[in-house]
């Protein structure tokens, strides 16, 4: 068999490979979050509709213009640091209301689970029960998670009533540069330290 008659049978299969493997490139980053983009401080927050625990539906958009929005995404009912977190909160809940700030707490339990443990707690703030993983896909804060690709971790997004993210911050995951954005690895951060965050985000950008 000569030289030519091999690469003409050869070079069909090689094609056949070559699209082979990049359709399932496509694939890949289409379903494990490749093409999911990374929203910092300065980026447009994505919008997004979720079921309220207690009944009603939340769309963030709806207070754009009107009040600054913190996101605070948690690891849900088995992690009690988180709810913690959020009953520490809720105790210096004046110092957030003087700066137009709305808290909004996301996580996946089921609702009936959720509505317990915010009885349990003491909770008034807005809780979001995130069904597929909308808000949490969309803010990328399911690998900053004990349970990742499955649960969103301890993470922090404040939105400006511009509709501008103007601080986000993972308590999750350790900060590997020594800046704002990277907590200590635990699933607590002291109140002072996000107060004093949205206080001087909101004094830099003139959202306040």
């Amino acid at each position: 068999m000569n030289t030519q008659v091999i690469i003409g049978k050869v070079l069909p299969y090689a094609g056949i490979m070559l699209l082979v493997a990049l359709v399932g490139w496509a694939l890949l980053t289409s379903s494990d979050g490749g093409n999911v983009p990374r929203y910092n401080e300065g980026d447009k927050a994505p919008d997004f509709t979720l079921p309220v625990v207690g009944g009603g539906q939340f769309t963030l958009s709806v207070l754009e213009g009107k009040k600054n929005v913190l996101l605070y995404f948690q690891e849900g009912i088995m992690c009690p640091a988180c709810w913690t977190q959020q009953v520490d909160i809720e105790k210096r809940q004046a110092e957030f209301d003087a700066l137009n700030t709305e808290i909004v707490m996301i996580t996946v339990d089921p609702p009936n689970a959720l509505a317990q443990a915010k009885a349990q707690y003491g909770i008034k703030d807005t809780l979001l029960y995130d069904n597929s993983l909308i808000a949490s896909t969309k803010y990328d804060v399911l690998q900053d998670s004990m349970h990742p690709g499955e649960r969103p971790g301890h993470v922090f997004v404040l939105i400006g009533k511009d509709g501008i993210i103007k601080w986000r911050y993972s308590a999750y995951k350790p900060s590997t540069t020594g800046d704002h954005h990277g907590g200590t690895g635990t699933m607590y951060v002291p109140v002072e330290v996000i107060l004093s965050s949205v206080k001087n985000a909101l004094q830099g950008a003139g959202a306040a």
